[in-house]
């Protein structure tokens, strides 16, 4: 069943357009959201059969919670633009002309007072929709009327006494949602403010502008200090950084920005500007590597290239990596920082390191590749023959040299692998960790013994005897790639 529907009434009489009344009646004293809420329910009401004509998605696509859609649609309802019935809840449109003519009254003895002394405070004639949304954001919020003209002369000391019914909707409503719904309560918040005037006073002087602090400007700066934890000096310091239209809003990005990239004291955020000619080069240089092009490279930087210099990559082991990446057909920079992130839960930051795992990598290979010669197969090994070595070494704890005894004896069998395994598990329960010991239960002589033995010493210092820090092919470098994954 459809969460939102039209009457019957409203199906022959509606219109794709807002109606002018709703912006000239409505809009202007309904608080932003409401009003996102009310557009959005028009809208989807036009298909009762769209998969997104419930309240879930709605609250999704809005992003918004199911609490704060369900108080603007009750907020709708008693400015009767609809009707919420049911269970679970539905939602009725109705046509703009039915709510003119929907004569919707609050109890006037319980609002008499409050109509005076807002009228006093304000110093003009309010209109009845005026009223009728301070009505419905005192109900729906729990917002004690007291404490709702503590809200009204604080937005008009802010303001002047032509301060928007959408300005003092939206005060109360961000200071409901903090849980401040009662005069004491709202007098906290008040104190609030005045307590962070005077810095938010210094970040509005270092924009350059002569303005007073406002409401907006306080929820700014307790985002800043409570949320990201920046401390004043440092917003002071980005304040000032700011040379070109200093606003409020230029200010909130930068410092998201930096919030993003983990850019906290002024020292990292000036180092990380004076590098930026050099970090926009990079950028580059990376993309050009991947065989990528982009016309805009803020993105790239914020997203992958920062993040990858924080934790301790350089320009030369970011272009080695990436040139491999294209090389082994990873061309993206999401894969590439795949393999980065692998890469440094392995401590594989610098490029010595980055060469050493290489070679890691082939010794591995090299060892695999020996114990599959000894199980008589020529084929190349895979990710299945890599996990097999690391469950065999790491977890059982068996030598190379055992590994491979036990690979000669499954040389005659149809699936020597699977033979493999099962003798080595055999010998893992029963606390066989030498070749002697293997030999023992096999009953082979030590003469055999030792030339298994000498065969894995020598496979062992050849091994250990590869150059370090020389070009490697493709394959070899691929091999890091394949190997890796095993490993994490």
């Amino acid at each position: 069943m459809a969460f939102i529907k039209h009457s019957s009434d409203f199906i022959e009489n509606s219109k794709t357009e807002i109606d002018n009344i709703f912006i000239n009646d409505y809009l202007p004293y309904a608080p932003s959201d409401f009003v996102k809420v009310y557009i959005y329910c028009n809208y989807i009401s036009n298909s009762s059969d769209s998969p997104d004509n419930n309240l879930d998605k709605i609250c999704k696509i809005l992003n918004m919670s199911e609490l704060d859609v369900m108080n603007a649609l009750k907020y709708w309802e008693n400015e009767g633009l609809l009707k919420l019935y049911g269970d679970p809840v539905q939602v009725m449109l109705y046509p703009l002309k039915s709510a003119i003519s929907n004569d919707h009254k609050w109890n006037k003895s319980k609002y008499e007072e409050f109509n005076l002394i807002i009228q006093d405070i304000t110093k003009r004639q309010i209109l009845p929709n005026e009223f009728n949304s301070y009505y419905t954001a005192m109900e729906t919020l729990k917002i004690e009327i007291p404490a709702f003209i503590m809200i009204v002369k604080f937005c008009v000391n802010q303001k002047g006494e032509n301060v928007s019914y959408s300005y003092i909707n939206t005060v109360a409503k961000n200071w409901a949602d903090e849980g401040a719904r009662t005069a004491e309560e709202v007098n906290n918040k008040i104190k609030e403010f005045e307590d962070a005037v005077d810095n938010i006073n210094e970040v509005i002087k270092a924009l350059k502008s002569k303005r007073k602090a406002t409401f907006e400007d306080r929820q700014f700066y307790k985002k800043w200090t409570e949320e990201l934890e920046f401390k004043h000096e440092v917003i002071l310091y980005v304040a000032k950084s700011i040379k070109v239209s200093p606003t409020i809003y230029k200010l909130d990005a930068k410092l998201l920005n930096y919030y993003e990239l983990k850019l906290y004291d002024i020292k990292e955020i000036a180092g990380f500007e004076a590098e930026r000619d050099t970090v926009i080069k990079l950028a580059s240089k990376v993309t050009k590597a991947l065989g990528l092009y982009y016309d805009n490279l803020e993105p790239v930087i914020f997203s992958y290239i920062q993040p990858w210099l924080s934790k301790g990559y350089d320009e030369e082991t970011l272009l080695v990596i990436a040139n491999n990446c294209f090389k082994n057909t990873i061309r993206t920079l999401e894969g590439m920082n795949n393999y980065i992130n692998k890469f440094y839960a392995r401590g594989i930051v610098s490029l010595q390191s980055l060469n050493q795992e290489i070679e890691n990598s082939l010794k591995v290979d090299s060892i695999i590749k020996q114990i599959l010669q000894e199980c008589g197969l020529v084929r190349n090994v895979n990710s299945w023959d890599r996990d097999f070595y690391r469950t065999w070494t790491y977890s059982w704890l068996m030598s190379d040299e055992l590994i491979i005894y036990g690979a000669s004896l499954a040389k005659d069998k149809a699936q020597p692998m699977q033979y493999l395994n099962k003798v080595l598990s055999d010998w893992k329960e029963k606390g066989i960790n030498t070749v002697e010991k293997a030999k023992e239960v096999s009953g082979e002589n030590s003469k055999t013994t030792s030339k298994t033995s000498t065969t894995a010493t020598k496979t062992n210092k050849k091994n250990t005897a590869i150059i370090h820090q020389r070009e490697y092919t493709n394959e070899e470098v691929g091999t890091i790639f394949k190997n890796i994954d095993s490993y994490l």
